[in-house]
């Protein structure tokens, strides 16, 4: 029936086999002369392998297209075919079945075979291995008998020959219960700081020098720090991340060690400036953090506090009070009068100003053991930083917020405070200074309280890929994160998030972006500002509206990412 006669081979194992540099060989029954095809490219398993060979005097169909071609004529009654991982022929009759011979079949009266040999076959009859190609005893008078040929090749639907496995058992939906965290503050701590010159606390291994290399990540275990003190209770870790690049950085991410790294941006410095951020990054069962920098960087993290689901009598951890954002503190004269302790004038070069929350008139606010706050810097010249610590205890080797080009920059931040509420505000350079709040820390009432649930870092909306597209001028959006492509598992019921925002305006001044519940009015209040037209990131814990909705303002024209590591609820 078939112009041309054939070889078949068929992959009966579970790996792939590549044939490049393989041959099939045929002797006569009695022959030391071995005729050869090579042969190429990968076999997968449960996949056949169509070779070509000599065409005879009869037959008026073609083979299916091959996988090989060679022109041997193949006896049909006795002969030996060996498939060979080489291309050098035997030079036997009857060569050892071993290596390089990967598997040999003898028929009819051949003088060599595996086990008896295979019976002979006619001119229009294929000797087939039984069971579509897995029978398989080593003995080729039981493996193969005479059927009516059927050829096959690569395209021939693959053919499994071993045991499937039984099915997985039905999934079960049932999400785990979240652990509820609360927060510890702590005095900040400089934990990281790879700046040789600056590191006079003697920070060692990952904690220290040298910079961060383009795409390295580098592997924090906190509590191992030699100069923080961080217990190995702590479940995610309250943090400042200050990039110090000498050319831009498109992004820094910190999570969990030993996740993959997510599609979420930390911080980004694609202008190459040193710029700040905070975030709640979750720990590992070690207590460990990744850090990955797109780009080489010096890098400054500072500790200000941490999330634990332990229970410690001395130390009960407090539960998150959201408020309605209000601006506590505007030293800048056009935007408050009169002069007071939470207006003008703005704080000169080497001043600590002292803020007692809860005395201001501006917002109500109780006395709280931290306050969750975003710290706006307005400086007519250059800011090397500033610093707010709790009153009453001595200035850390910390900073809140960097403004090396003296632009308007925001951080939002989490403050603890002493116990009658009051914090300090450290300027070493000139700057105006705002502060805008949106929660406290206390200890939980039962009732109102929230707990943070950290989840997996992702990305509930990005303006340059989904929803309405780029905010125009003057423009909100509705984001419900819960139902959110990119954040599923997050349940309506969330009463904050802990969100990072990046406004990416391409070189068009954004004076300010800011989040609120939705269904509330928009707060005069501001989570980033981008005046010359900067990419910046800031975080900030958000309230939510109605099924865990929050609404994003842009004063102008610009692209918004919002990412979310976790959320508040009870």
């Amino acid at each position: 029936d078939y112009r041309n006669d054939f070889i078949e081979l068929f992959n009966r194992g579970a790996n792939p086999v590549n044939l490049t540099g393989w041959t099939v060989q045929y002797a006569s029954a009695t022959g030391s002369n071995w005729d050869t095809t090579p042969l190429s490219g990968i076999l997968q398993p449960g996949q056949y392998y169509l070779i070509q060979q000599g065409q005879g005097s009869g037959g008026t169909t073609n083979l299916p297209t091959p996988d090989a071609t060679g022109g041997i004529a193949i006896n049909a009654t006795s002969g030996k075919v060996a498939l060979v991982s080489n291309n050098t022929p035997p030079t036997s009759a009857t060569p050892a079945i071993a290596a390089p011979i990967v598997d040999l079949v003898g028929y009819g009266t051949a003088t060599h075979s595996l086990g008896d040999p295979a019976p002979g076959i006619g001119n229009t009859t294929a000797l087939a291995r039984n069971n579509t190609g897995c029978a398989n005893t080593n003995n080729n008078a039981a493996d193969f008998t005479g059927q009516s040929p059927a050829p096959r090749n690569r395209a021939t639907p693959q053919n499994s020959c071993t045991t499937p496995p039984p099915p997985p058992p039905p999934p079960n939906n049932t999400p785990p219960t979240p652990t509820a965290l609360r927060f510890v503050p702590l005095t900040p701590c400089r934990l990281m700081e790879t700046r040789a010159l600056y590191n006079f606390e003697g920070r060692t291994g990952a904690f220290g020098p040298p910079a961060l290399n383009a795409a390295e990540t580098r592997t924090l275990t906190l509590p191992a720090s030699n100069v923080c003190a961080i217990p190995t209770t702590a479940r995610a870790y309250v943090v400042n991340v200050t990039v110090l690049p000498s050319t831009a950085v498109d992004f820094v991410t910190l999570w969990p060690a030993g996740d993959p790294r997510p599609d979420f941006w930390t911080i980004r410095s694609p202008d190459g400036q040193a710029v700040a951020n905070s975030a709640i990054v979750k720990a590992n069962a070690s207590g460990a953090i990744n850090v990955f920098a797109s780009d080489r960087t010096d890098l400054l993290i500072d500790i200000s506090g941490y999330y634990t689901d332990s229970v410690n009598p001395a130390q009960p951890g407090l539960a998150y009070y959201p408020l309605t954002p209000c601006r506590v503190i505007e030293t800048r004269a056009p935007y408050r009068s009169p002069a007071g302790p939470f207006g003008p004038p703005a704080l000169t070069a080497g001043e600590t100003r002292k803020f007692r929350i809860p005395a201001t008139p501006y917002c109500s606010v109780p006395v709280a053991s931290a306050y969750s706050v975003t710290i706006t810097v307005v400086p007519p010249a250059p800011l090397a930083f500033l610093t707010a610590w709790p009153d009453g205890v001595a200035q850390p080797g910390v900073s809140s917020i960097n403004s090396f080009a003296g632009r308007v920059l925001a951080n939002s931040v989490i403050v603890p405070a002493a116990s009658d509420g009051s914090i300090n505000v450290y300027a070493y350079n000139n700057s105006d200074l705002i502060v805008d709040i949106n929660g406290y820390f206390a200890p939980d009432d039962g009732q109102r309280g929230l707990f943070y649930y950290p989840v997996t870092q992702c990305r509930a909306n990005d303006s340059r890929t989904t929803g309405a597209g780029i905010y125009p001028d003057e423009s909100s959006r509705s984001i419900a994160v819960p139902s959110s492509a990119g954040c599923s598992g997050i349940p309506t019921t969330a009463q904050a998030y802990a969100v990072n925002v990046t406004a990416i305006p391409d070189g068009n001044p954004m004076p300010f972006l800011t989040a609120w519940p939705t269904g509330s009015p928009r707060p005069g209040a501001s989570i980033l500002n981008a005046f010359q037209g900067q990419t910046v990131t800031n975080s900030a814990i958000v309230p939510t509206g109605a099924n865990g909705t929050i609404d994003v303002y842009a004063y102008r024209r610009t692209n918004v990412v919002v990412e979310i590591s976790g959320y508040f609820g009870r």
